[in-house]
Parts: C-alpha cells; sequence; structure tokens
C-alpha cells in the first residue's frame, strides 16, 4: 500500500479513472466480480484498479518539483547607477563633477554682481542640496594668466581640480570656490578631458555627472564635443550637461552640440535666478527619476509575484480536485458493495480507513504548494519593501 505520493505515482491508472470515469459502468465491473470472499486490504486494491488516478498525479508533481519559488525580476539600475545587491540595498551615489568656466569674460557684471560670483552662489547652494554621501568634485579652468594673446598658451593649458571628488564639505568646498578669480581664455576641451581623467582616477561606484558651467565659447583651439563624446562613450559613461551662462547665438550652437555629444542637456541661463532655476530642475528631475525606478520596479515584482501565486493556486486547485474526485469515487463504489452486501459493515470501515489515509498523503503534499507560496510572497514583499524604501529614502533627499 503506498505510504508516500511516490509511491502512489508508481501504480498504473485505473481503468475507470480520470475523464474515463462512469458510475454506472463502474458499477456494472463490480457486478461482474466477487468481493464476499475479500478481506478490506483486498477490496481496496480492487477499487484502485477500477478508480485509482495513480500516474495522473505526476502532472502535479512535476510541477511542484520543478517550480522556481525565487522571485528572480532583475532590479534596473537606479537613477545613479546603483544597483540592488542580492535584492537587499542601494550601494553608492552620483558622483558629480562641475567644471567651471574661469575665463576673463566670467568677470562680466549682471546686476551688482559677476557672472562668476553668481555661478559661484549658484553651484555652491547646487551641491549642498545633493543628498549625502554624494561625490562631488569642481574644476576650473581658464583661470591663469590673462585674456590677452600673449597669455594664451599658459591660460589655455590652465585647468585645475580645486576640490577633489569626494563627499561634499560645506566648510572645503566654500573655501575651494574663493581660491580663484576670473581672468583667462576658455579651454572646454581640455577641462572635459581631465574631467574624464578625474573619474577614472577616483574610480567610485555610481553614475558620473558633469556640469560645465561657461559664459561662451571653446577659445583655446580645442574640440570640445569630441572630448565629450569620447567621455560619454567610454566606460567612464559620464553625462555631460551644459550651463550657458549668458552665451550669445553662436556660443550657444557650439555648446548645444557638446550637452548632445555628451549624452547630457543644455540650459541657457540669463540671470541669477534663471541660474537657480535650472539647478532646480535638474535636482527635480533626480526625484522624478528615482520616483519612476520605485514604481516600475516595485510593480515588476508584484507581476511576478502574482503570476507565481496564480500559478500555484491553479495547480493546487487542480491537484486537490483530483484527490477529492479519487476519495468521493471510491467511497461510493465501497458504498454500492456495502448496499449490494458484497462486504460487510467492518470491511466497510476498514476500506473506508484506507481510503482516507491516501487521501491523507495527498493532502499532506499539498503543503508543498502551500510552502512555495509562502517562499514567493515572502521574497517578493521583502524585495518590494527594499525597493520602496530605496526609492522614499532618495525621493526625500531630493525632494527640497
Amino acid at each position: 500500500m503506498a505510504a508516500s505520493m511516490e509511491d502512489i505515482l508508481q501504480e498504473k491508472a485505473g481503468e475507470y479513472s480520470g475523464t474515463a470515469y462512469n458510475e454506472a459502468v463502474v458499477h456494472r465491473a463490480m457486478d461482474e466480480q466477487n468481493f464476499q470472499d475479500k478481506d478490506s486490504f483486498q477490496v481496496y486494491d480492487s477499487l484502485l484498479k477500477l478508480m485509482g488516478e495513480g500516474p495522473n498525479y505526476q502532472e502535479y508533481y512535476d510541477f511542484v518539483e520543478s517550480f522556481n519559488g525565487n522571485i528572480e525580476t532583475k532590479v534596473t539600475e537606479a537613477p545613479e547607477s546603483m544597483k540592488l545587491e542580492n535584492g537587499k540595498e542601494v550601494n553608492g551615489t552620483a558622483n558629480i563633477s562641475i567644471l567651471l568656466d574661469a575665463s576673463g569674460s566670467m568677470a562680466q557684471m549682471i546686476g551688482d554682481k559677476t557672472k562668476m560670483d553668481l555661478a559661484k552662489e549658484a553651484i555652491n547652494k547646487f551641491v549642498a542640496s545633493m543628498p549625502e554621501g554624494s561625490n562631488v568634485s569642481l574644476r576650473i579652468y581658464g583661470h591663469k594668466g590673462s585674456n590677452d594673446d600673449s597669455d594664451k598658451e599658459l591660460s589655455c593649458s590652465s585647468t585645475e581640480m580645486v576640490y577633489d571628488l569626494k563627499p561634499y564639505n560645506k566648510s572645503d568646498f566654500a573655501s575651494s570656490l574663493g581660491e580663484f578669480n576670473p581672468t583667462g581664455w576658455t579651454p572646454i576641451a581640455k577641462a572635459i578631458s581631465e574631467a574624464k581623467t578625474d573619474f577614472q582616477k577616483a574610480n567610485k561606484p555610481g553614475q558620473n555627472i558633469i556640469y560645465v558651467v561657461s559664459d561662451g565659447i571653446e577659445t583655446c583651439d580645442g574640440d570640445p564635443a569630441k572630448e565629450a563624446k569620447e567621455l560619454h562613450d567610454s566606460n567612464i559613461k559620464a553625462v555631460v550637461n551644459i550651463i550657458g551662462f549668458d552665451v550669445d547665438s553662436a556660443g550657444q550652437k557650439q555648446l548645444l552640440s557638446v550637452a548632445e555629444a555628451g549624452g547630457g542637456k543644455f540650459e541657457t541661463v540669463n540671470s541669477a535666478e534663471d541660474f537657480k532655476q535650472v539647478l532646480e530642475r535638474e535636482r527635480t528631475r533626480l526625484y522624478n527619476e528615482w520616483s519612476a525606478w520605485s514604481a516600475n520596479n516595485y510593480n515588476e515584482v508584484m507581476s511576478e509575484q502574482g503570476n507565481k501565486n496564480v500559478e500555484l493556486i491553479n495547480s493546487k486547485g487542480a491537484f486537490a480536485k483530483l484527490a477529492f474526485d479519487e476519495k468521493v469515487r471510491m467511497d461510493l463504489a465501497a458504498n454500492y458493495l456495502l448496499s449490494k452486501e458484497q462486504i460487510s459493515q467492518e470491511v466497510r470501515s476498514e476500506v473506508s480507513s484506507l481510503i482516507q489515509q491516501r487521501s491523507n498523503i495527498s493532502e499532506e503534499y499539498r503543503k508543498k504548494y502551500d510552502e512555495l507560496m509562502k517562499s514567493v510572497n515572502s521574497q517578493g514583499q521583502s524585495l518590494r519593501d527594499d525597493i520602496s524604501d530605496k526609492g522614499d529614502e532618495m525621493k526625500d533627499k531630493y525632494k527640497n
């Protein structure tokens, strides 16, 4: 007698099992046999040969044994190229490199302040608003010599990292902004090229973002669009954004081409308020990206979790129905034999006990469905919680 589902699978299917079952036909088949001299085990065995489902359980057994109860949705890269590691957390933040034009034209006045002073104020507020742990660097260019022809070579070769790529520190960053004044030419291409080296040396995880702040075009015979494209296409994969400060139409055209080559955006500003709004929009963009990331990945995990649950529920239901039908049919057949006085009440009770033992095997095996469902839901809930928590955390940091 079967003691496990594996034992049941080794049996032959009953002649009238599954869709072949017909109560009247089963009765006729039993009428052709003599049960009066059989004990309960022999009666039970005869009923199995007529109605036992045996190998018909195989598809459900195979389903359970091969079912993958793990949530396998791959969480996409977050807006700052962070990844949930083992479905648990996102590590790292953005690496933000600011390239600030320190050429002589940045000394021009807008209202009661120079372009340089306005740029410094806006940049300082922007980096101060970045999430804790974001790495920030500040590189200036064109800050040596003058914008006279005699100083062109010196000025065009001048680009300097005044704040290394590291977490923002208010006093240190403010100090770095005060170390230079606008004087020379505009080597944008060289600054972008140096930024690539900066990222390579730092080798920090996270998205690499460059903001070039300039009030004019390249004046040092370099090709900033070429440098921006090489940087964007390299393994650094930095995005080059350009903020044009009070730039004429010719300058806007060139700076736009640089931003497009670097996979970024070009924004033009003409006042301190414009500058502030550009940087506010950038922070809003990052907030929205985190919001979309959180929602999309949450829904993907929920979808996989739901689909797996549906598969388990459907298979479990079909398995349970097969086992229930088998038990009911065998019980009805035993009752028929009792009514025909082919078996005694005592034998009927013993057969009923054997049928129930068989039913208990299927009920016990059905628990595997519940265990799989529990695993799917536990993993899905855990991963969705991690995604929601990280999304909420990052949105809070970009909110203000």
